[in-house]
């Protein structure tokens, strides 16, 4: 079977999380992604140069090594399926090589505020110059107009900024943030799709086009409810920690074992009846105070304490498999190894097993869907600082040894931190 983007090529130029795991998903499927950083200004994913001792956790065997900036856990976990090449592009010399690049690229993806991208001459304006027919990706934290279109964020900021802070945490604390920069991979994901069917749109018509990605807008979006909640309704919304409005009862409690933990959610009345038969508490189902959702909503603490009496003496992987029987949501709150070793996702082939050259062996995440007439690709390993520039700049752009060996001795191209 075919990949389903063979001969496709993405020059990369973002950073951090939304747009490099973007670009990993789409190489998993064949495209050729380029990944351009340049040896003063690496992706942040690579870390620091000299990295201080109480960053050592996130290199493998907290052991930095001679090169940190080329096995630090991000870089080698968000950058794999990709060629990497430095390019000095404040340098005329380093546009000159992106321009030609430009002109053998099919999508162009950055994630730059508006005002640096302008000042590099790599605008999408510019960029359709050199390429009509490109597609022109941009992520940006707030969107490519408006007075805020120069502010940067972190996932962490988006959180605040889109509303869903505001929706996390317990009644009457602060709002709580989710610790995994949750809008990056969801910008991440939206993206592939995005991106699919501008390059549809541009095998039907022959055009390219230019995508605005506001992180923050696709953040509002993921909260919806409140939105509407907050328009028919004077007040805030409250905070509701584990609980819900709908479902009820809903939460997540302590089952035997150090620190383990179930999330079950009640969607009906049904599942209600379903739930005190199981936990022998029949007396429960006709009970006034828990005869309705909104019922069981207002005595959503005393119920809580019910379900985490019959929970906390049992196992929390069969106590799942005991309430899925029943049809009863109910998850087991799974800890970093225990998702490794799932058996589901193993099932699924969701992992890959990578051996990295300096970092050594791990298990990678890949894509969470797969084409049934499309293969996905085995994880390249994240490729070092520079590691194809003579790849790309002599076998793919055609330069002769001077004009590389020029480039590399005047730092518009090269394979260490400047």
């Amino acid at each position: 079977m075919s990949n389903l983007f063979d001969s496709l090529r993405i020059l990369d130029l973002t950073q951090v999380a939304a747009g490099p795991y973007t670009t990993m998903l789409i190489g998993y499927f064949g495209a050729e992604v380029i990944k351009i950083e340049s040896s003063s200004r690496m992706d942040i994913n690579r870390g620091p140069v000299k990295p201080s001792p109480a960053t050592h956790t996130v290199y493998p065997n907290n052991t930095p090594g001679k090169t940190p900036w080329n096995i630090a856990a991000h870089h080698i976990q968000r950058n794999v399926n990709k060629l990497c090449i430095t390019l000095d592009l404040s340098n005329k010399e380093g546009k000159e090589q992106i321009y030609e690049l430009i002109k053998i690229s099919d999508v162009f993806i950055e994630n730059f505020r508006a005002s640096v991208v302008d000042r590099l001459g790599l605008d999408y304006e510019s960029v359709k110059k050199i390429n009509p027919s490109i597609v022109y990706a941009k992520i940006s934290s707030q969107g490519n107009t408006g007075k805020e279109k120069n502010y940067g964020s972190l996932g962490s900021t988006l959180e605040q900024t889109g509303g869903l802070a505001s929706v996390t945490g317990y009644l009457n604390e602060k709002p709580l943030l989710t610790n995994e920069t949750f809008p990056d991979p969801m910008v991440g994901l939206f993206s592939v799709g995005i991106i699919l069917s501008a390059l549809r749109r541009r095998q039907m018509y022959g055009k390219g086009c230019f995508i605005d990605m506001s992180q923050r807008e696709l953040t509002v979006n993921l909260i919806g409810e409140h939105i509407l909640e907050s328009q028919s309704d004077v007040k805030t919304p409250k905070l509701l920690g584990n609980s819900h409005k709908i479902y009820a009862p809903q939460g997540v409690y302590k089952c035997k074992g150090d620190d383990d933990w179930i999330t079950i959610s009640i969607g009906n009345d049904n599942e209600w009846s379903i739930l005190c038969n199981i936990m022998n508490k029949t007396n429960l189902i006709d009970k006034n105070e828990y005869k309705s959702t909104f019922d069981r909503y207002k005595h959503q603490k005393e119920i809580d304490e019910i379900i985490t009496d019959w929970t906390s003496s049992r196992s929390k992987y069969k106590l799942m498999k005991l309430l899925q029987q029943a049809n009863i949501s109910a998850g087991v709150v799974a800890k970093g190894r225990e998702v490794i070793d799932d058996p589901q996702l193993n099932s699924l082939q969701f992992w890959d097993n990578v051996n990295h050259p300096d970092a050594g062996k791990y298990k990678q995440v890949t894509t969470p869907w797969v084409f049934s007439n499309f293969t996905r690709n085995n994880t390249s390993p994240a490729h070092n600082l520079g590691e194809d520039n003579q790849k790309i700049f002599q076998n793919i752009l055609g330069l002769d040894n001077n004009k590389y060996n020029y480039l590399l001795s005047n730092n518009v191209i090269g394979g260490n931190p400047l």
